[in-house]
């Protein structure tokens, strides 16, 4: 071999290891990326948390112009589970929760492999629908056998995700984003069960108390009016008398059920304690807030509850309402919270009064008068 073919050799073998350094150092700066979203992930606090750091933090981490998530909910319960501000909020409109038959049926059969591959519309539309995609990478996201939604990155670089190209860094963070979420989901099914009362299955009061001043603060915001409903059921003490507790519980929880039927999916109800329950209408005005009152006294008495085959109990409620508008305006939220509800209960009182199963209207909120407020909602009957 000649000098030449000598120089060439060593040429080309340095332009090798050059290259194989190169590499060696991008993997290794892919690797602590990947390390450190993994990080992020595992110590998210919360779905809240969770859905930044995918929706957020990744895409910004890595470069990308897009990404997706999309999550099984064909029995809609991650909809009750995910709160609705949350939903509602453009920083999270990468999120798309299945439940649709035909969706579910195109998860359910897709490759449980992951995949990258050039952005196609006709069959990568239903994961990333957005403009100027080049190429995408679908990472399923499995537990226990069973998929549970799928993650997509999208790049405007039609290089970035070439097809059928293996990455281990992408199979190892689709496991743990499919362990993040499923625990995430489940420590907010835990939080819930904590604001839920266990035998009318609506919320509680705990729950109750903590939403008002969130609500309250959101108003404050957005100049929108915000109304509340404070119900008890008539004669509930009598129907336990009678009948016993055991009826008195059917009771509670048929009548429960009655309530939510007619209510937004954003109102919140709550069993405020014993037949006592509380509505909070966000975006309702004074005149719609005595609307919803009376639909749920309809709903409540449009036929009788039935216990068993041989018992019929005709049951009634009273129901007290009190708004505050849209620009009305008050610093200390917690005050106003409890003025709302004093307001209402003062209302459901005037209703008991006046001969039960009937709305009464306490009005606007005066916000500049002195109301006196319990420390707790007082009981009727």
């Amino acid at each position: 071999m000649g000098i030449v073919d000598k120089t060439n050799e060593t040429q080309r073998l340095k332009a090798q290891l050059e290259a194989l350094l190169f590499n060696a150092h991008e993997n290794q700066k892919k690797l602590e990326r990947f390390e450190a979203i993994e990080f992020k992930l595992m110590a998210a606090e919360s779905i809240e948390d969770l859905l930044r750091i995918i929706g957020h933090d990744y895409m910004q981490l890595f470069k990308l112009d897009a990404c997706t998530l999309l999550l099984e909910d064909s029995d809609l319960s991650l909809r009750r589970l995910i709160p609705e501000t949350t939903l509602e909020s453009i920083e999270y409109n990468f999120l798309t929760l299945l439940n649709f038959p035909v969706e579910l049926e195109k998860l359910q059969y897709m490759s449980s492999k992951i995949c990258t591959d050039t952005y196609q519309s006709s069959k990568h539309q239903w994961l990333m629908d957005k403009p100027g995609i080049a190429s995408i990478a679908v990472l399923p996201l499995i537990r226990r056998g069973k998929k549970i939604g799928v993650f997509c990155c999208g790049s405007r670089n039609i290089n970035r995700f070439q097809p059928h190209a293996s990455s281990d860094f992408l199979q190892r963070l689709s496991f743990i984003m499919a362990v993040c979420v499923e625990n995430a989901l489940n420590l907010e099914r835990l939080k819930q069960s904590t604001f839920t009362d266990p035998l009318t299955r609506v919320r509680n009061r705990r729950f109750f108390d903590q939403r008002l001043p969130e609500e309250l603060n959101r108003r404050d915001r957005s100049r929108t009016s915000i109304s509340c409903v404070f119900l008890d059921i008539d004669h509930f003490k009598s129907v336990n008398d009678n009948y016993g507790h055991g009826v008195g519980d059917d009771v509670l929880r048929q009548v429960a059920q009655r309530v939510q039927s007619v209510l937004r999916t954003h109102d919140v109800l709550a069993r405020y304690g014993g037949e006592e329950f509380a509505v909070l209408l966000p975006d309702t005005g004074n005149e719609e807030a005595m609307m919803v009152a009376q639909r749920i006294i309809n709903a409540v008495n449009r036929s009788r509850v039935v216990i068993d085959k041989n018992v019929f109990l005709t049951i009634t409620i009273s129901a007290g309402v009190s708004t505050i508008e849209s620009k009305q305006c008050f610093e200390d939220i917690r005050e106003l919270g409890l003025k709302l509800l004093a307001s209402a209960d003062q209302a459901l009182y005037d209703a008991k009064e006046m001969g039960r199963n009937r709305a009464i209207n306490a009005g606007l909120l005066a916000l500049t008068s002195s109301i006196d407020v319990p420390d707790t909602v007082s009981g009727h009957n």
